[in-house]
């Protein structure tokens, strides 16, 4: 079966094509692949939704059910290349905020994770929906493949548990990522919530 793209909320997409044309048009991308790139070759691809978790929950054994929403995120491609990914959030009313576009080591990942991902012996199966798991505490994002029956991670690289590329068991990951959370917590005991390092 193939990789479920889910459909994002209405106005999610139309937001991110309209600051992607709007950014292009006048030339104001701050990073180098997009402020380069032919604004007609420009395209916007593969979305899924992002969850994190926070490293409280981490530290107490949480798993995959601690999960919460927090916007969607695309893959935007020139000339059929992934160049980057824009993100977007939603306010308190329900309503897109602008896109937020990025460059990096994990625009790179998710593209090869998701094109493995599609030749997967589970997915002959089952039919899974492409999600995004991102702890930024710990600087980890994993592709999670969520199906009603089960759930697969896929650790992209950097990955501070290694293990990039590869299926992890959910219980596996977790118990990794909580050795990791509770190490931190002890090195830094009165370590603020807001002091977490920025989302990758």
């Amino acid at each position: 079966m193939p990789l479920h793209m889910p459909a994002p909320p209405s106005g999610v997409p139309e937001t991110v094509q309209s600051k992607l044309r709007a950014l292009a048009d006048d030339s104001l991308f701050s990073t180098t692949a997009l402020r380069l790139a032919e604004r007609d070759q420009l395209g916007v691809s593969t979305p899924h939704q992002v969850f994190t978790i926070g490293l409280d929950a981490i530290e107490s054994g949480a798993g995959l059910d601690a999960a919460r929403p927090v916007g969607w995120r695309y893959l935007i491609t020139a000339s059929g290349n992934v160049i980057a990914s824009a993100e977007i959030t939603q306010a308190p009313d329900g309503t897109p905020q602008p896109a937020q576009f990025t460059e990096g080591v994990f625009v790179g990942a998710t593209a090869t994770a998701v094109q493995a991902a599609r030749a997967l012996p589970q997915l002959e199966k089952a039919a899974f929906e492409l999600r995004l798991l991102r702890i930024p505490s710990l600087y980890l994002m994993a592709l999670w493949l969520h199906s009603p029956a089960t759930d697969l991670l896929v650790p992209l690289a950097p990955s501070p548990i290694g293990r990039e590329g590869q299926i992890v068991p959910p219980a596996q990951l977790f118990g990794d990522l909580a050795r990791q959370a509770r190490a931190r917590s002890t090195a830094t005991p009165h370590r603020p919530d807001a002091a977490e390092p920025p989302t990758p």
